[in-house]
């Protein structure tokens, strides 16, 4: 055993000393290729797009009932450490401590959500400029986030509900004088 953890350390497969993990939240497991329909042809460009926004309002919806998201991102990449991440902030740390309790041990679409609390504080940070400048030579195999974006309909329907329910909260308080906890 101590050979093993001499071996990994400071490397991606240790989790405790490895600086990439803390950065971009991720080490590398196993997981299948995306964009390929059942008998491994791609799918097309606009039928995957349309796919990922019924893919991402499933998962927003799902989260949504622990608490508050603030974001949602879900990576574009295909390296084995970065396939399949999605990474969920939610406005109160209790509001994730209850999606974790709760998605723990579940599936979805026939594969084990494996929950993970992430070190990232900053997506910034984890994310490749270049990608979003459409630079990045390492393409999909990239060792940063590549987030993979939703249409503005879609970002509005969502994160819309917030702003609304915010906006009416504020009025409300601006007009009574007295403060009430929830």
């Amino acid at each position: 055993m101590s050979e093993h953890l001499a071996s990994i350390f400071g490397t991606e497969k240790d989790r405790v000393n490895c600086p990439f993990y803390f950065k971009i939240g991720a080490s590398r497991p196993d997981i299948i290729t995306p964009g390929l329909d059942s008998l491994g042809n791609p799918i097309p460009p606009k039928q995957l797009q349309q796919h990922f926004g019924d893919l991402y309002e499933d998962l927003f919806e799902e989260l949504s009932k622990y608490g508050e998201i603030e974001s949602l991102n879900i990576c574009d990449n295909l390296a084995d450490h970065m396939v399949g991440n999605v990474y969920v902030q939610f406005s109160e740390e209790e509001h994730a401590s209850n999606a974790f309790k709760n998605l723990t041990g579940r599936f979805y679409a026939g594969r084990p959500i494996i929950v993970d609390f992430s070190p990232v504080k900053d997506f910034r940070e984890a994310t490749c400029r270049q990608y979003e400048e459409n630079i990045c030579n390492r393409g999909r195999y990239c060792n940063f986030m590549h987030l993979k974006k939703i249409g503005r309909d879609l970002r509005r329907h969502l994160f819309g509900r917030y702003r609304r329910s915010y906006r009416s909260r504020s009025r409300s308080r601006s007009r009574s004088p007295y403060r009430h906890k929830s």
